[in-house]
């Protein structure tokens, strides 16, 4: 699948996006984020979201997520290392052993963001980048868990993983956003070296708590059938939502004459006439198998997935945590 147009001979500036004069500035900026969390705030002014959220920290309900409530259900053993805050004193005291407080764990899941800000995103034709877009749909997903109470983390993926430990303070998670606007640099003919996703995929499954909601965003270029065992067992504990982020450009070849292309990972290009009827047909049956084998490749595992374009705007009603 080629997806980074490099060269392009005809009608460049008028679908092909570059950097030149924006390298050193945020992807979103505080107005951009501003407006975002207006959008979130505007679409959560029913009186019955405002009770539920208003009350969602309380929990009253047993489940198997992070965090102890006040309700007492039995006593076990005490065992080295064991908090004296909860033991049971009573029962101590009248059997001569040592007993602990068990209580009924309450219900508050956090949400986790990973956003993709590798090479292959640093990509977009019309509008914005696909990782201007991945950090919009990223800043909607943290603000709408703000706004539901919930903590937020994150990790970043570049030519390293940066990680953010889940936080309820409205600091850290404009702290979270602010990190992944920041400006990216501009694509070098040599391959960077970059973390692997699956690496982060099975980090994820160590450090989140059971019960978490988590958002992958990226282009999933290499994500494949490997990946699907490591997919399986997170979802197994936790809520995964896939949002492959795509340009327009990659589900079809604009005409634009003769261009080059660079398939993913590879430092190899193919010259080719977009003007040609073959050449887009022939582009359109490759585009619709890639997109066609990632979508499934999550459905099979029951993932939701969905397509993100680089154009689309209103991306705060497609996030639901």
């Amino acid at each position: 699948m080629f997806n980074l147009i490099q060269h392009v001979k005809r009608y460049k500036q008028r679908f092909l996006f570059t950097l030149k004069t924006k390298i050193h500035q945020p992807l979103l900026n505080n107005d951009e984020i501003i407006d975002l969390l207006l959008r979130i705030k505007s679409n959560n002014q029913t009186h019955q979201h405002k009770h539920d959220s208003a009350f969602r920290k309380l929990g009253n309900a047993r489940s198997i997520y992070r965090g102890h409530g006040m309700d007492y259900e039995e006593s076990r053993n005490y065992q080295p290392g064991d908090d004296p805050r909860y033991m049971n004193w009573a029962l101590t005291a009248r059997t001569g052993q040592h007993y602990m407080k068990v209580f009924r764990e309450e219900r508050q899941p956090g949400v986790f963001i990973v956003v993709d800000r590798r090479s292959t995103m640093r990509f977009g034709t019309q509008h914005r980048l696909k990782v201007t877009q991945a950090v919009r749909v990223a800043t909607i997903a943290a603000f709408t868990a703000q706004h539901q109470n919930l903590s937020v983390g994150g990790v970043i993926l570049d030519t390293e993983m940066e990680w953010f430990k889940e936080n309820q303070q409205k600091q850290a998670i404009f702290d979270f956003i602010h990190q992944s606007a920041r400006p990216v640099l501009p694509l070098f003919d040599k391959p960077l070296q970059e973390c692997k996703i699956d690496n982060v995929l099975c980090m994820l499954n160590q450090v989140l708590t059971t019960g978490s909601t988590v958002f992958l965003i990226s282009d999933f270029y290499d994500i494949d059938e490997s990946s699907q065992a490591i997919l399986l067992q997170l979802s197994s504990s936790h809520k995964i939502n896939a949002i492959q982020i795509t340009d327009p450009a990659e589900l079809k070849l604009p005409k634009a004459g003769l261009i080059s292309l660079k398939p993913s990972m590879s430092n190899s290009k193919v010259n080719i006439n977009s003007n040609s009827v073959k050449e887009q047909k022939k582009y359109k049956i490759s585009s619709t198998e890639y997109f066609s084998k990632k979508r499934r490749l999550f459905e099979n595992i029951a993932i939701p997935y969905q397509q993100v374009l680089t154009t689309d705007d209103d991306i705060e009603k497609k996030v639901i945590i």
